[in-house]
C-alpha cells in the first residue's frame, strides 16, 4: 500500500478548496505531464526517479477552475516538491496529512479552528511548520 498525502483548504468549518490554475501553476514543473483524463499532474524534479503524480480534484477541475482537495500519490523528499507543497500551504488556512500518519500539518499561523472540531479530533493534534524541510518531520 502506498502513502497518499492530502491538502485540503476549509474556512468556517466548510471545504472551499482551492483555484485550479493557482495549484496548478505552483504544483509545476518544466517536466510537467498532465493527465487529464484521470485530473492529475504528473511532475518530475531533476532525477528520474523523483517523479510525483498530483491529482487535483478529477477531469472536471480543469474546466471548473476549482479543485475540492488535492492528492499526492507517493509523495516524495525532493526539496523542490516540499518548497511547492509548502506554498500551497500558504493560500489560506491549508491543512496537510498523509494517510499513514494522520497528524493534520498547517503552516504557522495558519488557523485549525476553521476545520470542524470532529474532524480534527479524527486525525489527531496539529503540527505547525515554519520550513518545507518540516513537512517529512511526522513527530507533533
Amino acid at each position: 500500500m502506498s502513502t497518499e498525502a492530502f491538502i485540503w483548504n476549509y474556512r468556517d468549518g466548510e471545504p472551499i478548496g482551492f483555484d485550479y490554475v493557482t495549484v496548478r501553476e505552483i504544483l509545476s514543473t518544466d517536466q510537467t505531464e498532465s493527465l487529464d483524463q484521470y485530473g492529475c499532474l504528473r511532475v518530475w524534479f531533476q532525477e528520474p526517479d523523483d517523479v510525483v503524480d498530483i491529482y487535483l480534484g478529477g477531469k472536471e477541475a480543469a474546466e471548473s477552475g476549482d479543485v475540492a482537495g488535492i492528492v499526492v500519490a507517493r509523495p516524495i523528499r525532493h526539496p523542490a516538491f516540499l518548497e511547492r507543497l509548502f506554498q500551497v500551504l500558504q493560500l489560506g488556512d491549508v491543512m496537510l496529512f498523509y494517510s499513514d500518519e494522520t497528524t493534520p500539518v498547517f503552516r504557522s499561523g495558519a488557523d485549525a479552528g476553521q476545520y470542524p472540531a470532529d474532524l480534527l479530533a479524527q486525525l489527531g493534534e496539529p503540527r505547525y511548520v515554519n520550513t518545507p524541510e518540516e513537512l517529512v518531520q511526522q513527530e507533533p
